[in-house]
């Protein structure tokens, strides 16, 4: 009886407490992605003096827009046989910021592919070449997200949406260009004109893993200003890709670069090399395929875009068909360029 009643009690104040202490739901702030490892980076010669802090110095609110021009050949070769590919020269229009500082000091901006133009080249394809290129081009202006960096160029957090149905050797070309090219990571100690230092990083493209040294030295240099020379080679180790596996995986970037410390969008330009072995399983067994690539780059803020178009006779008026660039990703018509 005793057993009974004591129950009866418990069930008693467990009711009471459940009528008057009702559960509270609690919205908790999505953090994002989690903070990147930061680059390795060695100060080989830290130059003449007078040497200083090399730091950006980008305005809050201040947005640019970068022109990323690239053109691509790409070799196959299996069991004997060849195969060649490529992307004519195309440029793509990004809209980078309004710049935005975090609460940690960094500087977040806002990433936007907004535009894609395929140069006059183009113009030889056939129309289903020209069908399958837009199709393979559209995608890119799916692209879109946000970066942060420290003032020493060093991105510290980012998140991109859209690159999923961008073509893998694409992402890997964008990968290059922003790992490489678009922002400089600076080291801790104060440099001068010939100074020289080193980026060493590991990096993901399209599910393979890459070990990446780029190179920077610096030719000349002023307050608002750097003209740097950049080297950069790739490595990877055998792992599996897709249905297949990476055997052997290298590659070396040569280019130059003008890096405007007020500003996120470089004068820049590279040439690179890669040379990939992959085996994959058939049905009438093991296949080695050896893909050699080589691909151009241009980076410029559309200021220099304005004064190169005014140095250029007047062409004729486009076609109306072709004269707006895709901005709907469900079209399929691209402006030549």
């Amino acid at each position: 009886m005793f057993r009974i009643v004591m129950l009866a009690v418990v069930l008693l104040a467990t009711t009471s407490c459940r009528t008057k202490f009702q559960p509270q739901s609690v919205q908790v702030a999505d953090p994002g992605p989690p903070q990147r490892v930061l680059p390795e980076i060695r100060v080989m010669d830290a130059g003449m003096t007078p040497r200083v802090p090399l730091r950006y110095r980008v305005a809050p609110g201040q947005t640019e827009t970068l022109f990323l021009e690239l053109v691509r050949g790409q070799s196959m070769q299996a069991r004997g046989q060849g195969a060649q590919s490529g992307i004519p020269p195309v440029q793509l229009e990004v809209k980078m910021g309004p710049a935005e500082p975090t609460p940690q000091g960094f500087i977040r901006h806002p990433i936007q592919v907004t535009q894609v133009r395929l140069s006059k080249m183009a113009k030889k394809m056939s129309p289903a070449q020209r069908e399958q290129m837009e199709r393979t081009l559209a995608p890119l202006l799916q692209i879109q997200g946000w970066s942060e960096m420290d003032v020493q160029g060093r991105v510290r957090r980012g998140e991109f949406r859209g690159m999923e149905d961008v073509p893998p050797n694409l992402r890997t070309m964008l990968g290059n260009i922003r790992s490489a090219l678009l922002t400089v990571p600076f080291p801790d100690q104060p440099l001068g004109a010939r100074a020289r230092w080193e980026v060493e990083r590991r990096l993901q493209f399209s599910g393979v893993w890459v070990d990446q040294v780029v190179t920077y030295r610096i030719d000349k240099m002023d307050e608002k200003q750097l003209q740097l020379q950049i080297t950069a080679r790739q490595t990877a180790q055998p792992q599996a890709i897709g249905n297949g596996r990476l055997e052997a995986y290298q590659a070396s970037i040569i280019g130059s670069a003008a890096v405007r410390l007020d500003y996120f969008t470089p004068y820049s330009e590279a040439e690179s090399t890669s040379q990939m072995r992959i085996s994959t399983q058939t049905q009438s067994g093991p296949e080695l395929v050896r893909v050699d690539t080589v691909t151009a780059v241009r980076l410029y803020p559309a200021e220099a875009a304005q004064q190169m178009a005014g140095d250029e006779p007047e062409e004729e008026p486009a076609d109306p068909k072709d004269a707006n660039v895709i901005t709907d990703p469900g079209k399929q018509r691209l402006k030549w360029r």
